[in-house]
């Protein structure tokens, strides 16, 4: 994912995680917050709770290539910040594309 479609700094984790609106879903909670910028960007979290190091960065690397995918979709200037849950890392990389999808719709932010 290119770095313009990234939250790379502490303080727009912490915005996104206390101001952004939250859609839960069994395998990633997805939190999104307006911003005023014309830009879409990502977050990724991945807490040790979804299991060591390697299945982390496979957690990672799936989501990251969903979000590639996803950027161009969005309609709407949002910083989105995916928490992985520790069901994900069990979970099959068709199951979190959708997870992702259906939180990006609900959120309303892709269309069908």
């Amino acid at each position: 994912m290119k770095r313009q479609y990234r939250i790379t700094r502490a303080n727009d984790f912490k915005r996104v995680r206390q101001n952004g609106k939250a859609y839960s879903h069994p395998l990633v909670v997805i939190l999104v917050l307006q911003v005023p910028a014309d830009a879409k960007r990502f977050g990724i979290i991945v807490g040790k709770s979804v299991g060591n190091a390697v299945k982390r960065n496979l957690v990672k690397r799936r989501i990251k290539s969903i979000a590639n995918e996803l950027i161009y979709k969005i309609n709407k200037n949002v910083d989105i910040l995916l928490i992985a849950k520790p069901s994900i890392a069990s979970a099959e990389f068709i199951d979190i594309r959708q997870a992702i999808e259906d939180g990006l719709r609900r959120a309303q932010l892709i269309v069908a």
